[in-house]
């Protein structure tokens, strides 16, 4: 405003004062604008021209400041206290400068009451005074049956968890209808009980067949041994009983050792070379004893060996895979039967496969063929011999070269056990992307 009348033909003499100052700042305007004081001082601070509210000496010139204003040519802001300590005023100081000249000719001031502000700032006290409590006592209500309202998903968990024990590990946490935060949170519980609850099926599994397994040749020895101290026997007799226990508790030692390696491998303590492994040379040193063991059965065991790329691994348990899957080939195909070893180069690292013509496996059990002591025709796999682990320890051996292994198989045809393993250039690239 100041700036607006400072332009206007209202300072053009600022000694003279117009007779209708008012109506032409209703013209400029539009109306008076309401509790503004508005008058123009020349350069001695002599009032020239004011509204008709401001009596000419109720509020003062502040000269001194007026004088300033001259001199600096700067905006001057002032608060006075004319009309008592309580109600102050406020004004601006506007150099008026002409034809774009930097020489200040007079000051326009233009003054307001604070008074409403602080009236408004009293009643706004007294509000805040009155309702306070009010809304103070309100807002504690609702955020407290918010906040219970918000805990009460959290208690409901807390709850279920509680009362989640070995005995009922079925139980499920119910999950929110609303996708939130908590309601992750129970999708999270309960995907960790569904893994807890699968482990200890397996453990109590594990721990019933591992306790037949072990049974299983102690009794027979214990029975060999009461008939044998039942009366006198021959020699060869004694020799007989002491032969057959030996190899039962051999067969003791190989299930408690397979153990003990599957323990080590799931523990992470298993101690792994990671050094370069040539497969044809590995498997061309192992098809001469079992070709023998082929022939005893009446079975032809041939080989299809081509060059492949070294791959990175333990010799020793690479060496323990291959007598494993060629055991179990040999152990499952009658006289007569085919088994077939072959080694290529594949897009994704080198293949292992070993095919034979033996009973099969039903696709219903293929699944879990490498579950610790599944059997899928367990009168046939004790017909068989072997503990029921070598699968297991294919499966453990093949993870821990981060390979994959699948298994193709029709009853009474044969099956096909295909091992891929990343050969040292692929697993280079990987551990080149990782980085």
């Amino acid at each position: 405003m100041a700036e607006l009348i400072s332009k206007t033909e209202l300072c053009a003499v600022p000694n003279f004062l117009p007779p209708d100052f008012e109506r032409r700042l209703n013209r400029i305007f539009g109306s008076r604008p309401v509790g503004k004081f508005v008058r123009v001082l020349d350069l001695s601070g002599e009032i020239g021209s004011r509204t008709d509210n401001l009596e000419e000496d109720k509020i003062p010139v502040n000269k001194d400041l007026v004088r300033e204003v001259v001199a600096t040519g700067e905006i001057i802001f002032e608060t006075q206290y004319p009309l008592g300590p309580k109600i102050p005023i406020r004004f601006i100081n506007y150099p008026v400068k002409r034809f774009n000249q930097n020489k200040v000719h007079g000051v326009v001031q233009v003054g307001t009451s604070l008074e409403f502000v602080r009236e408004s700032m009293r009643n706004l006290v007294m509000v805040f005074l009155v309702l306070g409590p009010s809304l103070l006592m309100a807002a504690a209500l609702v955020g407290f049956f918010l906040a219970g309202k918000a805990f009460k998903p959290i208690r409901e968990i807390a709850r279920t968890t509680r009362h989640i024990t070995v005995n009922n590990l079925d139980e499920r946490i119910t999950v929110p209808v609303a996708h939130d935060d908590i309601g992750q949170l129970a999708v999270t519980i309960n995907g960790m009980l569904d893994r807890l609850s699968l482990s200890f099926q397996k453990t109590a599994q594990f721990t019933a067949d591992a306790s037949h397994e072990l049974r299983t040749p102690l009794t027979i020895m214990q029975g060999e041994i009461e008939i044998a101290l039942r009366g006198e026997r021959s020699v060869e007799e004694y020799i007989d009983t002491l032969g057959s226990s030996l190899e039962e508790a051999e067969r003791m030692s190989r299930i408690v050792n397979d153990l003990l390696l599957l323990s080590k491998s799931d523990m992470g303590q298993e101690a792994m070379q990671h050094d370069p492994v040539d497969l044809e040379i590995l498997i061309e040193g192992l098809l001469s004893p079992f070709k023998l063991m082929a022939e005893e059965q009446q079975i032809e065991l041939s080989s299809s060996l081509s060059e492949v790329d070294m791959v990175s691994g333990d010799q020793l348990k690479l060496r323990q895979l291959l007598v494993n899957l060629l055991t179990n080939a040999i152990r499952y195909t009658s006289a007569g039967g085919r088994v077939n070893l072959t080694l290529k180069n594949i897009d994704s690292g080198v293949e292992i496969a070993v095919a034979d013509t033996g009973i099969g496996i039903p696709a219903a059990d293929i699944p879990r063929i490498f579950d610790r002591f599944y059997r899928a025709d367990k009168a046939r796999s004790r017909q068989y011999g072997g503990s029921g682990l070598g699968l297991s320890i294919v499966k453990s051996i093949v993870n821990s070269h981060k390979g994959t292994i699948k298994v193709d198989s029709i009853v009474g045809e044969g099956s096909v056990f295909k091992v891929v393993l990343p050969s040292v250039n692929e697993l280079s690239e990987v551990e080149i992307n990782e980085k």
